[in-house]
């Protein structure tokens, strides 16, 4: 059996669940990968580069690498040019192809999760890179209204200029979180807030401004004590922390560098050993 050759090109990440998760959709598939973790300063990125094009049949990407990266690629997929980063690339005949598939991750986990996207008002809050990714797959789902919430408003302007006039930015204060989650469907947390290191949300009180039954999704994984998905629980809400976004990027990424789709039985249970805390 051919062993394929992937990898993860990082800085200072030492405990990704991306090889493990690589290796269980490896098993599914029926296809045996050797997955290496690349934690580099920037002055290496260009030698690492080289290294994977070379040797690898694909990588991805994680910050702070993701922009500077494209630099270096042969092509770029629509949704690597539209956010302006990459997080997956494929090497073709010593040609390298830059995706992003961050956004593409977040609605294959709404997808398992049974949450419809076409038509629904969203509100998501932050305006960076993930954003961006985010912003560009719920333009493709078809979304009825996105409200782009950032503490820097010409950030969310620039984001909403970006993917046309489905998205609206929004200052970042209590009143205006509020007032553009009354009756949304779903909120997404695609920003640092919550994050180890960074403030935790103030108030909580949005949550209770949208509709009933209405999905929350925080992205981070990073600090188990952030507050919105409990939260969101506590009032009946659906919700979710990062884990699963992170998990099913990885089947995009399986589909770009060999064709091959992991079961979505396999990527459920999965997600149900991430969520539950089992190891993978």
């Amino acid at each position: 059996m051919k062993q394929y050759r992937c990898g993860l090109i990082a800085r200072d990440i030492h405990n990704s669940i991306t090889p493990s998760v690589y290796e269980v959709y490896a098993r599914d598939i029926g296809m045996e990968i050797d997955f290496s973790l690349f934690n580099i300063e920037p002055e290496q990125l260009k030698g690492q580069v080289d290294f994977c094009r070379a040797h690898l049949d694909g990588f991805n990407v994680t910050m702070p690498y993701k922009q500077k990266l494209l630099e270096f690629v042969d092509e770029a997929d629509d949704s690597a040019l539209k956010c302006g980063s990459t997080n997956t690339v494929l090497v073709r005949e010593g040609r390298l192809i830059a995706y992003n598939t961050d956004g593409w991750g977040l609605m294959k986990a709404l997808e398992l999760f049974g949450v419809a996207i076409e038509g629904k008002r969203v509100v998501m809050l932050g305006a960076g890179g993930v954003a961006l990714s985010i912003a560009y797959q719920l333009g493709l789902h078809g979304v009825k209204q996105v409200s782009v919430v950032n503490l820097f408003l010409d950030q969310a302007q620039s984001l909403c200029e970006r993917f046309g006039q489905r998205f609206a930015p929004v200052p970042y204060t209590a009143e205006d979180l509020c007032r553009c989650c009354r009756d949304a469907d779903l909120f997404i947390n695609a920003s640092v807030v919550g994050q180890v290191g960074y403030d935790d949300f103030v108030s909580l009180e949005f949550l209770k401004e949208l509709r009933p039954g209405a999905a929350v999704y925080d992205v981070n994984y990073s600090n188990p004590d952030a507050r919105l998905v409990p939260a969101a629980r506590a009032l009946g809400l659906p919700a979710w922390i990062g884990k699963p976004m992170n998990a099913c990027q990885g089947v995009r990424a399986f589909e770009i560098w060999f064709g091959r789709t992991p079961s979505d039985h396999c990527v459920r249970e999965l997600i149900d050993r991430l969520q539950s805390g089992t190891t993978v």
